[in-house]
């Protein structure tokens, strides 16, 4: 028999056992197993029955490969975590100068209100004028005006304004749309709440200084309620002592004051 044809068998024979010899490559983005540097089978991590797909020629029950599984630092999103905005993890108070007045205090933060006196556009009652950080404020009433505006605020029980206010004089002490602000006539057209104070003027008649009762002056409007002292005052604007009135309403009005002289003054016949 011929020696050569039992080489074709020789070789198939040796190609089989070169082959069983051989282990079959891992599964495609399972680079773990050799990124490690370990030898041996290496198991699948996403195996759920305890099988390994690595060493085997036959065919697995692998779950279907999400892409995030193929990348080599196995990252899964479910484990992703959010970053707060602080480093205490929770909302960062506005500033208190920014705050309306139904967050001011809410947040801790100083509120300030005043009481508006006579100008243009002035709003009765009390008047929200701004927030601060907290201070210590003496406890006494203050005349502020608003910066840039005719606008003069009394404000109640502090000696501290918030920005954008001055302390400043105020030519009178009239608050808004309150009888000291109204004129004659309108001090009469409210007779149940305003009441009309009139003084007679000093004049001189014949050289003699005497009070004209018969043409009396318009001083001013209170409201109804206060009492006055039961005495005639002599009374004159402050800072003008030379126009003086008697005032027999025995009231002095705000912006007034008394500047009787020496001897008693008469009135005109």
């Amino acid at each position: 028999m011929n020696n050569f044809a039992y080489v074709p068998r020789i070789l198939t024979i040796t190609i089989t056992l070169a082959l069983a010899a051989c282990e079959l490559p891992t599964k495609l983005g399972n680079l773990s197993a050799t990124d490690s540097g370990s030898s041996g089978t290496t198991g699948d991590p996403t195996a759920t029955d305890g099988e390994s797909s690595v060493g085997t020629t036959g065919g697995t029950t692998d779950a279907p490969e999400e892409p995030w599984q193929t990348a080599t630092t196995m990252f899964d999103p479910s484990e992703t975590t959010l970053v707060e905005t602080s480093t205490t993890g929770m909302a960062i108070p506005p500033e208190c100068v920014e705050l309306g007045e139904a967050d001011c205090e809410a947040y801790g933060c100083q509120a300030y209100h005043g009481k508006a006196l006579e100008f243009p556009g002035c709003s009765e009652g009390l008047v929200f004028l701004g927030c601060s950080e907290p201070q210590e404020c003496e406890h006494n009433s203050t005349i502020f005006c608003e910066d840039g505006t005719d606008a003069i605020y009394d404000l109640v029980d502090t000696g501290c304004a918030p920005a954008g206010f001055t302390a400043c004089e105020a030519p009178a002490l009239v608050y808004c749309d309150t009888c000291e602000s109204l004129d004659e006539a309108e001090c009469l057209d409210e007779p149940s709440e305003c009441r009309a104070i009139y003084g007679a003027p000093h004049v001189e008649v014949d050289g003699d200084l005497c009070a004209d009762y018969g043409n009396q002056d318009f001083l001013g409007c209170i409201a109804n309620g206060g009492a006055c002292p039961p005495f005639i005052p002599v009374v004159c604007k402050v800072g003008e002592p030379d126009k003086a009135w008697d005032a027999p309403s025995g009231c002095i009005l705000q912006g007034f004051e008394d500047c009787s002289p020496p001897d008693w003054v008469p009135g005109c016949m």
